[in-house]
């Protein structure tokens, strides 16, 4: 029962506290501004263009949203508490390190599902896209799994925070470059090679592909290997951040810089 009260009562206080989402007008407009006017210009962007369809850039864009989440939310979790001064109390706690990350972690994957599934409805409505009702489960399906692998790889980026100075420029920079290597809005074979090989070790390529062909009338099972294999790529950013956590607090303490800047 402590290890289940660290991991939600402690995951959702902390996620409050650090990002501010004391009242639902902050958060709302914060969190599905950009998503949804990132899809729109794209969409746009492609008719004007002539290249592509609406449903590829409202798939992809909507699964980037879930990327700038995963990435900033969990990042910032970690990262935070050491900007707030509060990390040292936090390492010094009995709790288990692992439930404390994973309450960390559940509010981004659930706020990358909703803000997946909120833009992608609003915009599908603007854009008139439409999407057969015994696809969605599949969709969902494939939300999640990119929302846990964008959080792992979040997780990765808030272990920097615990040696750099700040982790927005870290998932700037990894953002900006999934808009084109994750496939979302430029198809992966238009790529050169060295690129699809960077694309196929990060999270959202294999979401994006999954999502786009059950969106165009496969099957789940049609699509389990790209679906098991975002999943393994999350699985593996999660191990590499929590060792790089684990690397980073012994470095930590044994420099007495936790909370220097």
């Amino acid at each position: 029962m402590n290890t289940l009260r660290v991991v939600f009562v402690g995951g959702l206080t902390s996620y409050r506290a650090l990002f501010n989402w004391i009242s639902p007008w902050i958060f709302i407009p914060h969190t599905l501004g950009y998503p949804v006017f990132e899809i729109l210009f794209f969409a746009y962007l492609g008719r004007f263009a002539g290249v592509q369809s609406d449903q590829f850039f409202l798939i992809g864009n909507a699964f980037l949203a879930i990327a700038v989440t995963g990435m900033f939310g969990m990042g910032h979790a970690t990262a935070g508490e050491r900007r707030s001064q509060t990390l040292a109390a936090l390492l010094a706690s009995p709790a288990n390190r692992f439930a404390v990350f994973l309450g960390r972690a559940l509010p981004s994957i659930v706020t990358g599902c909703f803000v997946a599934a909120t833009s992608f409805t609003i915009c599908a409505a603007v854009l008139g896209v439409h999407v057969t009702f015994s696809s969605l489960p599949g969709l969902a399906l494939a939300t999640v799994a990119a929302a846990f692998a964008c959080t792992a790889l979040g997780l990765c980026l808030g272990a920097l925070g615990l040696r750099g100075r700040n982790v927005s420029v870290f998932a700037d920079v990894i953002g900006a470059c999934m808009l084109v290597v994750s496939g979302a809005n430029v198809p992966l074979h238009l790529l050169p090679g060295w690129v699809q090989t960077i694309s196929s070790g990060i999270p959202l390529t294999h979401g994006i592909a999954a999502a786009r062909a059950i969106a165009n009338g496969a099957s789940i099972g049609s699509t389990a290997d790209l679906l098991a294999k975002e999943a393994l790529i999350g699985c593996i950013y999660l191990v590499a951040g929590l060792t790089m956590l684990r690397l980073f607090e012994y470095e930590g303490r044994r420099t007495a810089s936790l909370e220097t800047f």
